[in-house]
């Protein structure tokens, strides 16, 4: 099964530049961006034109690219005042760590993106194991295309498999990435506003949900899409199970991490520019305690 998504690598370093996929004219139009500066790598890091695994990519390449003007520390000071709920320290201490071996910054940027692409292909595998011989699959956020290896491992153990995928308005990043990238690979996927999720999970057409994770803890609480602690609170209502793709945990408490507040005008994205914006609030992040999650599926473990 030769399935694929740009959107496993949406960001990549080529000729000293660095190369990143718009997410935010997707499904429309595939469009690079090119980065040549710092600045401009903060600018696209701002304007969400990539998110997730995209954030991690974009500050690594931008470390590699532009330490040589800009102490390390001042670069990853600059990526969490842009998006402060990011663990961007976390990424760095991994750099620094590599430098302590002896690497320089390339090798060890590629390393870990070689080592973190097959882990995430590992707890692929270990999910299909785990869910229904027919999986009718919920999704809140875009994981960078392991729903495309989730789909492969499911196949390999002669399960079936629907991805029921909620919009996750303002950016409709379900229906802009989600949605495009299975669609396109012939998976089978159902696109759904998402104020329909509680009538879906009543009807019992839903089985299982899958979610990805910007943030996760020691004690296994996350932070993720704005919309994940409701979704949580109704899987548990309804008793269907909750897995959660993460990363690398910290030791945090997460309520004491700052809670990205989008610009207000992003909610009103839909109408034309030339309208006065009504006043609104976007919190992009809510928090999910470790007892609403039934198994976290953690890159960390797969070493």
């Amino acid at each position: 099964m030769n399935l694929f998504s740009p959107l496993l690598f949406p960001v990549r370093l080529e000729n000293k530049k660095i190369i990143v996929l718009d997410e935010t004219k997707l499904p429309f139009v595939e469009d690079y961006i090119e980065i040549d500066s710092l600045d401009k790598a903060l600018w696209v890091l701002e304007s969400m034109k990539t998110r997730s695994f995209g954030q991690v990519l974009i500050f690594f390449y931008s470390c590699v690219m532009f330490s040589d003007s800009f102490p390390l520390d001042y670069i990853t000071d600059e990526f969490v005042r842009r998006r402060p709920t990011f663990d961007f320290p976390k990424l760095s201490n991994i750099l620094r760590g590599g430098l302590k071996e002896g690497k320089n910054l390339e090798e060890v940027v590629n390393e870990f993106i070689e080592r973190f692409d097959l882990l995430r292909k590992k707890r692929a595998k270990e999910l299909a194991k785990i869910l229904p011989l027919s999986a009718n699959i919920l999704t809140i956020c875009n994981v960078n295309g392991e729903l495309i290896y989730l789909y492969q491992a499911l196949k390999e153990c002669g399960k079936e498999a629907v991805f029921f995928i909620s919009e996750t308005r303002p950016y409709l990043q379900g229906t802009r990435l989600t949605f495009w990238e299975l669609s396109r690979n012939s998976i089978p996927c159902k696109l759904l506003c998402d104020n329909q999720v509680a009538y879906l999970l009543l009807k019992g057409e839903i089985n299982c949900i899958v979610s990805g994770a910007d943030r996760a803890n020691l004690r296994g609480d996350i932070i993720n899409k704005i919309g994940t602690y409701a979704l949580a609170r109704l899987a548990k209502y309804f008793r269907i199970p909750l897995y959660v793709f993460t990363c690398y945990p910290s030791d945090i408490d997460i309520k004491n991490i700052i809670i990205e507040e989008r610009p207000e005008e992003e909610v009103f994205m839909f109408i034309p520019k030339k309208q006065i914006f009504i006043d609104s609030i976007y919190p992009s992040f809510d928090i999910v305690e470790a007892e609403y999650i039934t198994k976290k599926l953690e890159i960390s473990k797969y070493q």
